[in-house]
């Protein structure tokens, strides 16, 4: 099973980027650094959560990142608690929640508190 197959590799534990308020979110989607090429062109995921959630504290958030990292999706996590406006910008109505987002704008969600389900999503919007 591929959940095996990430637990059994030696990945480095990879850390989700931080959304510290809507102007980095906006930044996503309009990077001057990028030549042209903005972070939205290609596939990115952003988990929504927030300090206070129990179900998002249970989740596996190294073995979330490295089901992204494996399929080369970078992955951001936005916490309620440090920035209120992204997630209700986005209609995130729950936590934990994943998004993704493709060419500028929204692909697929997942709303979710299951490590599981959420990698079997991620190779899901890999794909798609």
């Amino acid at each position: 099973m591929y959940i095996n197959h990430l637990k059994s590799k030696n990945h480095v534990k990879s850390r989700m980027e931080p959304i510290k308020d809507q102007q980095h979110f906006e930044t996503l989607f309009r990077d001057p650094k990028a030549e042209g090429r903005r972070i939205s062109d290609t596939l990115f995921i952003i988990y929504f959560t927030a300090a206070w959630c129990v179900p998002c504290k249970k989740l596996d958030r190294d073995l979330i990142s490295a089901a992204a990292k494996d399929k080369g999706i970078p992955i951001y996590i936005c916490d309620y608690v440090t920035n209120e406006y992204t997630p209700g910008y986005c209609m995130v109505r729950g936590f934990p929640t994943f998004v993704a987002f493709n060419l500028g704008k929204e692909k697929n969600r997942l709303q979710s508190n299951q490590t599981e389900a959420i990698i079997t999503w991620i190779d899901y919007v890999s794909e798609k």
